[in-house]
């Protein structure tokens, strides 16, 4: 009895080392998964290319004993650990983010009505009577600091209230208002600015304030130019330009579902 005992351990561990080599290489695959993911279109994605190609060379040179190769490479690839903690903070610090604030175990639990109508018609009301505004809804990261910036306003979604705070020339239009849990919380917000490659020389302050707090945070962020009244939509770092009217809400719903808030939107 004690020899077959043997023999099933033994078929066990053969059976858990295939499984273990397996998972490891599956874990590792998915992580880099995640990240080319989360840094496609990012500046740091011509970076990450090289990065691979430098450990390609790295891999190469230690499998055909190529001894000065294989030094140069691991004295490059300290030197690029260093520049991308230093460069790429920004990046880092929303990626290690987003895997925390990543809903894992997808949950149905409701919340309170968000009053969609009333934001996006006074997107298109603005939009059409091109006013500049600039809306950032917030999601899973906390955007208090930014909050505390501007001008506290605790108030009810209408879209005659939004479009007074935007109107040129009044005290609180120049800057963003933020949505917080259904309510615009603050008006007259300060926002980072972008140097993001995606910006063209026709996008002002506004764009870059809505790009940068897109790259810094996970927030749904909504743009209506007063150049040419188009509206333009920022999530997960990545700008949409001129988004169609139709569109404008079911983007808005898409990125608002936390099943679909890390997924690129399609649209029709």
């Amino acid at each position: 009895m004690s020899v077959f005992f043997d023999k099933i351990a033994y078929l066990f561990s053969g059976f858990w080392d295939v499984f273990r080599h397996i998972l490891d290489v599956a874990a590792v695959g998915f992580i880099f998964y995640l990240v080319y993911n989360f840094l496609n279109k990012t500046r740091a994605i011509q970076l990450l290319k090289g990065f691979l190609i430098i450990f390609s060379l790295a891999l190469a040179s230690r499998f055909l004993n190529l001894q000065t190769l294989e030094w140069l490479t691991k004295d490059i690839t300290t030197q690029i650990i260093v520049m991308v903690t230093i460069l790429f903070q920004p990046e880092l610090r929303r990626l290690i983010t987003q895997f925390g604030q990543r809903n894992w175990i997808s949950s149905d639990v409701t919340k309170a009505a968000f009053p969609l109508d009333e934001l996006v018609s006074a997107v298109f009301s603005m939009a059409e009577e091109k006013i500049g505004s600039l809306i950032v809804v917030e999601r899973n990261t906390g955007l208090k600091s930014y909050i505390e910036s501007g001008v506290l306003v605790d108030s009810t979604i209408s879209e005659e209230f939004i479009r007074t705070i935007f109107f040129p020339l009044t005290p609180l239009h120049d800057g963003a208002i933020i949505i917080q849990e259904g309510r615009i919380a603050s008006a007259a917000c300060y926002l980072p600015l972008s140097d993001s490659k995606q910006l063209r020389k026709q996008h002002g302050a506004r764009h870059r304030a809505a790009l940068g707090i897109a790259e810094e945070s996970d927030a749904l962020v909504i743009v209506s130019s007063e150049e040419n009244g188009t509206i333009s939509i920022m999530v997960n770092g990545k700008m949409y330009s001129r988004v169609k009217d139709v569109d404008v809400k079911n983007m808005i719903l898409f990125y608002m579902n936390p099943k679909t808030a890390y997924e690129e939107y399609k649209g029709s």
